[in-house]
């Protein structure tokens, strides 16, 4: 079941301006640009797909940084023109998005990487979710899933700057355990697995409209708190309490 809907998505999506890419000066992407960078190697022979993949960016740096063939799936029609677009407009070339309902599109192919970044979170059955990924996946290739971390003080922030974000999300697997665990239900060995990208300001989403006191001061303190984690000090200070992100790499095991 999921616990969003494609019109959260659709405008969730058309908000975004492009062109769009990773912003290594914005310090989520930067940390997480700088992990890829740490374990992935460039391999123009290689193919990458990711699930979840507008507006694009991620899978634009894939290609830039270690000229991986880019494949990509799109839930959100306007997510997946998105995409596109922004493809065409940075004049990279992308192979093909799959469009639609991920348990709709059957596997025509596996690719060396499929990775997805904040998009199993979105299901109650993420066991099924994460054995999807895997049978688009070579034997040997690598499997990464990265998950928001919506547990320790980041859940009181966004409990009160709006509590319907935090509903649309499965905050049982934002653990590292669960990610351990996925070793023994499927066939895949654990290479990376890590609290990252430190306290994150931008990571929550306030309500829209009027808002109240509370909320209000909370604003405050995310504004400054942004100006403060401009500075690189931060991106290795990391705690399973206020760190934005969870990231685990896996190699599936041939048999």
């Amino acid at each position: 079941m999921k616990l969003t809907e494609m019109e959260f998505w659709d405008e969730y999506w058309a908000k975004y301006k492009l062109p769009c890419e990773v912003n290594m000066n914005f310090s989520f992407e930067r940390v997480l640009g700088h992990t890829f960078k740490e374990i992935l190697k460039r391999d123009m022979s290689k193919s990458i797909f990711e699930i979840g993949c507008a507006p694009g960016k991620w899978l634009i740096f894939f290609k830039k940084e270690f000229s991986y063939k880019a494949f990509g799936l799109e839930y959100s029609q306007v997510g997946a023109k998105k995409t596109l677009d922004n493809f065409a407009l940075q004049n990279i070339r992308v192979e093909y998005i799959y469009k639609g309902d991920f348990f709709n599109i059957q596997p025509d192919r596996q690719f060396d990487i499929v990775v997805s970044l904040g998009f199993i979170e979105h299901f109650y059955d993420v066991n099924s979710i994460v054995a999807k990924h895997i049978e688009w996946l070579k034997p040997g290739g690598q499997l990464i899933l990265g998950v928001p971390n919506f547990r320790g003080i980041n859940y009181f922030i966004q409990h009160v700057l709006d509590d319907s974000i935090i509903k649309k999300h499965n905050l049982k697997i934002m653990n590292k355990r669960f990610f351990e665990e996925l070793t023994h239900r499927f066939s895949l060995n654990l290479k990376f697995l890590k609290y990252c990208c430190s306290f994150e300001p931008a990571l929550f989403i306030p309500k829209k409209g009027n808002i109240n006191v509370v909320q209000f001061v909370m604003r405050g303190f995310l504004f400054a708190a942004r100006h403060i984690r401009c500075f690189h000090v931060w991106d290795h200070i990391n705690s399973r309490f206020f760190s934005s992100y969870i990231l685990a790499v896996y190699k599936k095991v041939t048999k």
